[in-house]
């Protein structure tokens, strides 16, 4: 399987630890570049919730620096500082996928002719490469750790990995 380079956001990252797959990534994708920006998100969670991955532990992980000067040359938007320097990244270095699961991020990722994939793709491809046997436990305890997932989303998702709810 040819794995990807993804440049991911601070939601993949937080959700796939909280349930203990943050093995997907490198399974799937490759390299794996980290932001600084998101790290400190991250850094923060982790003094709220003391077991918030941190990406500088992870030796399949490569932490970038991702300057203000090429988050300043992405369109105006609202977006956080992390979503922002995952979408900097990706520009400035070119050909690679945008880990990101926040919706205006999304949009403004695709609007720039990014390869978008959030932590539920994550889970189906993972599925579909045989890495994983099932995604409905994984939903069910992504949804557990907080994960925000309309019930449309979740029939979506099973029935694109081929499960039935």
């Amino acid at each position: 399987m040819d794995k990807a380079p993804l440049v991911s956001d601070t939601s993949v990252l937080l959700y796939l630890g909280r349930i203990g797959h943050s093995h997907l990534l490198p399974a799937l994708f490759e390299p794996v570049f980290v932001p600084e920006q998101v790290a400190l998100e991250l850094d923060a969670g982790r003094l709220i919730r003391r077991d918030t991955v941190d990406p500088r532990s992870l030796d399949w992980v490569t932490l970038v620096a991702v300057p203000q000067s090429e988050i300043d040359t992405l369109p105006p938007n609202r977006l956080g500082i992390g979503e922002q320097s995952v979408i900097a990244c990706a520009v400035a270095r070119g050909n690679l996928a945008v880990g990101l699961d926040d919706r205006q991020a999304r949009r403004l990722a695709q609007e720039l002719g990014l390869p978008v994939v959030g932590t539920l793709g994550i889970l189906l491809r993972a599925r579909r490469a045989g890495i994983t046997p099932a995604v409905q436990p994984l939903l069910d305890a992504l949804q557990q750790q907080g994960f925000r997932l309309h019930p449309s989303l979740y029939a979506e998702v099973m029935r694109l990995a081929g499960e039935r709810s």
